[in-house]
């Protein structure tokens, strides 16, 4: 009798430190997922931007707009309660320039950030010669981001990497192209800024800048939009 209670009790013991065993196994995958799926900041043939979030379930979002920085920091914590899974939110540049940063409370990772270089569209002059219609760039769960976009008519389309600004080049300028929507995979090292610009082959008249072709047009470069992840 003695001996069967002896073995009930190791059998519960055994029971218990495998049951918490399991758990240590299991949590810490589980505490590691991040919410943030994926996202996609995107601006529309209006020039509005906005951006898209793909969340895991249960995931809530605040958006805190920190006004000395011009940043809108999205912070997402898990929750018991339903949410929605994907959102849309809507972006403001002030003055040429929007920065968007993540903090996930389930990230082990550094706080996320991207800032866009561009025109606002409601509060710019002179848009003439810019060769865009729209884009988005969209984060991916590998680690890559994908990079869309659509040019007006006859516009020609070439991709370069320039080594010594370490930035991805997208050169739009007059051509015969009847292509309009482009798609490229671009790739971040880790611990290094992504960086892309469209650079836009303005001529004018003007021969006291740019390169002088030989019917005595200047071409000037102008790097709008720009973007950088961090």
């Amino acid at each position: 009798m003695k001996n069967f209670r002896l073995f009930a009790i190791v059998a519960s013991l055994t029971l218990v430190f495998s049951s918490c065993t399991s758990n240590e196994s299991v949590l810490p995958e589980e505490q590691s997922l991040e919410l943030l799926k994926s996202y996609k900041i995107k601006r529309d043939i209006n020039g509005a931007y906005s951006i898209d979030f793909d969340f895991n379930e249960n995931t809530s979002v605040d958006n805190v707009i920190d006004y000395s920085t011009s940043t809108n920091n999205f912070y997402l914590y898990a929750t018991d309660n339903p949410t929605k899974r994907k959102v849309t939110q809507d972006l403001v540049i002030d003055g040429e320039q929007l920065r968007v940063g993540f903090v996930d409370e389930n990230s082990q990772k550094s706080p996320r950030q991207i800032t866009i270089k561009d025109d606002n569209i409601f509060l710019a002059k002179n848009t003439e010669g810019t060769k865009l219609n729209d884009w988005s760039i969209t984060s991916n769960e590998d680690g890559t981001y994908t990079l869309d976009f659509k040019v007006k008519s006859k516009v020609s389309v070439d991709f370069v990497y320039n080594q010594e600004i370490k930035t991805y080049e997208i050169h739009l300028e007059d051509g015969k192209s009847s292509e309009r929507d482009f798609s490229r995979v671009l790739e971040k090292e880790e611990g290094q800024p992504l960086k892309f610009d469209f650079v836009n082959h303005v001529k004018t008249n003007n021969l006291a800048k740019g390169d002088v072709d030989l019917l005595g047009a200047t071409t000037n470069l102008v790097r709008k939009p720009q973007g950088v992840i961090l």
